[in-house]
């Protein structure tokens, strides 16, 4: 995967550009994507500056859209050449080439994060390796933080056969398709999940601790109802039991 991506580094974000444009598999999501995060750290009133954990940064498109003063960021990346790409456009970031299938770099073993963002990565990754990665990460979470992974997602194993039978030019070998449904059955029950479809093949998880969870309900998501399916959570069922 560090091959591919040092190969097209210099142009993945044209790639990127070009699948938002003709709304096309797999980047159709990535500007909406970024959005919601974006304004998640914005409208959050009580950081100042926010502690970011990105796993698999990439060329940090996304911090094009946050202004620096806002952010303490830090960026994983397998492939060197997406970081030095990176580096220009981020330049105060620290930035470290590591496989996140390895664990969590020794240099950060000791920090907490507001915001652990993994977007398009888990594409890579099979269910094991994305459960216990997200597993793993919670423990890096700082008080009231959150998980946003941003992906080829979809709410359960029907809405994705019908999209991928609908679809098979979509259906890429070296890829991984995973499920909201499959995720929450696997991960760690004191993790509260959220599951926003942004179109028939992305989709938005935010993940947090169950006992700082701001999202059991959806009325707390109203905001982003206009121009996708719904809110999806994991623990609304329990809060009504």
């Amino acid at each position: 995967m560090n091959k591919f991506y040092d190969q097209i580094a210099c142009e993945y974000d044209q790639l990127v550009q070009e699948d938002i444009k003709n709304d096309s598999f797999p980047y159709a999501g990535y500007d909406v994507l970024q959005d919601i995060i974006v304004d998640y750290i914005y409208e959050n009133k009580h950081i100042t500056k926010a502690k970011i954990l990105d796993v698999g940064i990439g060329t940090a498109s996304l911090y094009q859209k946050i202004m620096p003063e806002k952010l303490d960021l830090t960026g994983i990346d397998i492939s060197k050449r997406m970081l030095e790409v990176a580096k220009l456009r981020i330049p105060n970031a620290k930035l470290i080439n590591h496989d996140i299938l390895q664990g969590v770099p020794e240099d950060i073993l000791k920090e907490k994060y507001d915001y652990i963002i993994i977007n398009y990565l888990f594409k890579h990754f099979d269910s094991d390796s994305l459960i216990n990665i997200v597993n793993l990460l919670s423990n890096f979470l700082a008080p009231f933080g959150k998980i946003f992974i941003g992906d080829i997602l979809f709410l359960d194993e029907t809405c994705k056969n019908t999209y991928l039978t609908d679809h098979p030019e979509n259906l890429n070998p070296n890829y991984y398709y995973h499920t909201f449904s499959e995720v929450v059955n696997r991960t760690d029950e004191l993790l509260a999940l959220s599951f926003m479809e942004l179109n028939s093949f992305t989709g938005i998880l935010i993940i947090e601790k169950y006992y700082e969870s701001a999202l059991h309900f959806e009325e707390s998501l109203i905001k982003y109802k206009s121009n996708t399916v719904k809110w999806k959570s994991s623990q609304s069922q329990k809060k009504r039991e």
